[in-house]
């Protein structure tokens, strides 16, 4: 295995390990990983982390490249659904200073996800292709 399988590995386990670190805060709930969050999504993260690692290990690297976007797409789903879901949780408290306030509560745990970014990132580096050397005669 040459230098960009290794790396398009290592991006491949990044995202597995940031899903399964914590993203979210919820009071009273605790801490909440991309499977705490949405078992669906989580299972489709895994599985194309997946397809990250058995691509990086059989070299091909236009499947590594699918997996990184897909990977950041995923992710950028995820945080505007749960940006979106947050500030939308408490819409049903009548007085705006308190549903704000409780909406403030949730916390966001930024490990996770720069885990999960950093790793897509590595897996979309690892998959480009080396540049041509030229050859020169004489």
């Amino acid at each position: 295995m040459s230098s960009k399988n290794y790396l398009g590995l290592f991006g491949s386990l990044l995202v597995i390990a940031g899903a399964m670190s914590p993203m979210l805060h919820v009071p009273i709930m605790g801490n909440w990983n991309y499977w705490d969050l949405h078992t669906g999504m989580a299972s489709v993260v895994y599985v194309v982390a997946g397809l990250g690692v058995l691509a990086s290990v059989s070299g091909r690297d236009g499947l590594l490249k699918f997996a990184g976007w897909a990977e950041v797409v995923l992710i950028l789903l995820t945080l505007l659904a749960i940006y979106l879901k947050v500030n939308d949780s408490f819409s049903f408290i009548p007085f705006k200073k308190l549903a704000k306030a409780a909406t403030g509560l949730v916390k966001y745990r930024w490990l996770g996800w720069a885990l999960l970014a950093a790793g897509s990132v590595i897996m979309l580096i690892a998959s480009r292709r080396g540049s041509k050397k030229v050859k020169v005669v004489g």
